[in-house]
């Protein structure tokens, strides 16, 4: 099952897809697709697309 929701990760001042997808997955979530949909004072707020179906505690 796809499952897509908001997430949350600390904002940083060298932005790369490589470190969204890194805390992506301290979070145990391999994307299918995100998107940054929101620029917050401290965070980025992501919206995350990932096969709930495979998701796993490390």
């Amino acid at each position: 099952m796809i499952t897509t929701k908001q997430i949350e990760i600390p904002k940083t001042g060298n932005l790369t897809s490589d470190y969204i997808e890194t805390e992506l997955s301290k979070i145990n979530i391999e994307p299918l697709r995100w998107a940054i949909v929101d620029v917050l004072k401290d965070k980025y707020v992501l919206s995350v697309s990932y096969d709930g179906r495979f998701l796993y505690s490390k």
